[in-house]
């Protein structure tokens, strides 16, 4: 007949359901880098200008760099805080009887919790006082001689003390555990807040704006007659042109440069006819007038 598993200890549930939100921790963080690396892919870095910064264009390839490095770092940083807490935490009494009295010891949450407390200390007042009486016992027991009847009662003592010191052992353990997590979490505040300087300072110069394209000159240009119908003229430079009998229908004419034009019967963007509306379309650059 199959014997039934022992159910899971409460304490070990507990460190369970840390470790797993480490990992969480520990996923969220490497995912959050490969993004950053695929970025890097997915960037025009690579048509920055290289060379010592003069201007802040000329300091992007400088800043996307600093970026990926600040973000990295905060990556990595957060990892490895997050992988602190799936190591063991191994706390023997003795070490938590160094920290008692210690405000600044790495342990000093677990005996805080420990003094608040105290019936976790199996009957007794300090973890130093349970190590003490552990040594008296061993120490007796070593005086006595060979076949001793005293020898029984003094190991089954030390028996029971040992019992006790595992049971504070495996709290200080768990408390431990949660000290160090409560720790990681500020750890991963700061590293989330590198990492998230060093993305935005690296998206922001690795993508620089799109330059806008050059505006049409078109200065003396000889255009009389010409079927412009639906043109895309915004900003060219028209000084001087000769639109004479042009057909402009549609076109869009907002920011260009129109001085010296020659108009003359000239049909505008709005399907006027120039020389009805003062003898210029300047009025009359787009479309919808």
């Amino acid at each position: 007949m199959t014997q039934p598993e022992p159910p899971e200890d409460p304490l070990d549930r507990a460190n369970n359901r840390i470790r797993d939100a480490a990992k969480w921790l520990v996923a969220s963080a490497a995912a959050v880098g490969a993004a950053l690396i695929a970025g890097s892919q997915l960037s025009t870095i690579g048509r920055l200008e290289v060379g010592w910064p003069t201007s802040v264009e000329g300091a992007r390839l400088w800043i996307a760099a600093a970026g990926a490095v600040f973000g990295l770092v905060g990556v990595v940083w957060a990892i490895w805080s997050a992988v602190q807490v799936l190591l063991p935490q191994l706390v023997p009494v003795a070490m938590l009887a160094k920290a008692w009295d210690t405000p600044r010891h790495p342990l000093a949450p677990v005996a805080t919790f420990f003094r608040e407390n105290d019936k976790y200390l199996q009957g007794f007042d300090t973890p130093a006082a349970i190590v003490a009486a552990r040594e008296d016992f061993v120490a007796e027991l070593a005086a006595l001689p060979a076949g001793d009847p005293a020898a029984p009662p003094l190991l089954a003592a030390i028996g029971d003390l040992d019992q006790r010191i595992t049971a504070i052992e495996t709290m200080a353990n768990h408390e431990a555990l949660k000290a160090m997590f409560r720790r990681t979490l500020r750890k991963l505040l700061a590293a989330t807040a590198v990492a998230a300087f060093g993305i935005v300072a690296f998206a922001w110069a690795a993508n620089p704006p799109t330059a806008p394209a050059p505006s049409a000159d078109l200065r003396d240009a000889r255009l009389s007659g010409a079927f412009l119908r639906d043109a895309d003229l915004r900003g060219a430079n028209l000084d001087g042109a000769d639109l004479t009998g042009a057909d402009l229908t549609g076109a869009d004419l907002t920011g260009a440069s129109l001085s010296g034009v020659v108009w003359g019967g000239t049909t505008c963007p709005d399907g006027r006819d120039s020389d009805e509306v003062g003898g210029t379309c300047a009025g009359h650059r787009s479309p919808g007038g």
